[in-house]
């Protein structure tokens, strides 16, 4: 049985950016998430495996913004 795995692995860069419930409010300014990010951040040695996939996708840290022209893609 083959599974259809991208080139990121087994996590989805997606659930990141549109679906984590703590980086997702954290990059829309809320504190308490923005505190839970960091303390992860911490912990994981910088990103969890959902946000290093999502650095290697657009480029960006886990607690940054997109750029424009990436939300375009």
């Amino acid at each position: 049985m083959t599974d259809k795995s991208n080139e990121t692995g087994r996590f989805d860069p997606d659930f990141c950016e549109s679906r984590c419930p703590v980086c997702t409010r954290a990059r829309q300014g809320n504190r308490l998430a923005r505190f839970l990010q960091t303390v992860e951040m911490i912990v994981t040695f910088g990103r969890c495996p959902w946000g290093r996939a999502r650095q290697r996708k657009y480029g960006v840290k886990p607690n940054e913004q997109l750029p424009p022209e990436k939300l375009e893609k």
